[in-house]
């Protein structure tokens, strides 16, 4: 390796160990229960151990840093779901409970998108394109399992499992209501009934 390419390298473990920094240093403030919109960039900085310009070099202002934990959640939602959700293969419930896993594992994220998307036009659009993707995806899974559905209702049924699996779990996790075993029965149920399945 020439020293120009070592040093390439280094730079790119650089920028990534820094942005770790920024974005463990934002989950570790919204997991102490700072809301989002208290976070200053001067705290993320601070709790990252970097400096106020250093932050701007990694993100344009705090609305990027929370669209890129959407994006890390949003992927690993996907690993969890892939197999059941757009491969067909694999059990529903050991499905939902590794969804459950993941939102459990990003809780600080999840709360920040659900937060400022309440005020945050881009975070709010970004949330809900977040749900027509697994939306779309779920629809190709219903068309798969019931050929003969219409496509409005074939749409109609993964947009009410997606958005209703997602605010059952974020409740679950913030305000647990009822028993887990119970709601992941429950939410089993639903999505086996819209591809015709008894559970």
């Amino acid at each position: 390796m020439t020293p120009l390419a070592r040093r390439t390298a280094a730079n790119a473990r650089s920028r990534r160990r820094t942005e770790t920094a920024l974005l463990e240093a934002t989950r570790q403030l919204l997991a102490a229960g700072t809301p989002y919109a208290d976070l200053s960039v001067e705290a993320l900085a601070r709790q990252a151990g970097v400096s106020r310009p250093t932050f701007y070099a990694y993100f344009e202002d705090k609305r990027a840093l929370a669209l890129r934990l959407g994006e890390i959640l949003e992927e690993a939602i996907g690993e969890a779901v892939a197999e059941w959700l757009a491969d067909g293969n694999g059990e529903l419930r050991p499905t939902l409970e590794a969804t459950l896993g993941v939102f459990a594992a990003h809780r600080s994220t999840l709360g920040a998108l659900v937060e400022a998307a309440t005020y945050d036009q881009e975070v709010a659009a970004y949330w809900r394109a977040l749900h027509e993707r697994f939306a779309e995806a779920a629809r190709g899974r219903l068309r798969r399992g019931l050929p003969d559905l219409p496509d409005d209702l074939a749409a109609a049924r993964a947009f009410a499992l997606v958005w209703a699996t997602e605010r059952c779990f974020t409740e679950h996790l913030f305000a647990p209501q009822v028993e887990e075993d119970a709601l992941m029965q429950t939410l089993e149920l639903l999505w086996a009934a819209a591809l015709g399945r008894a559970t």
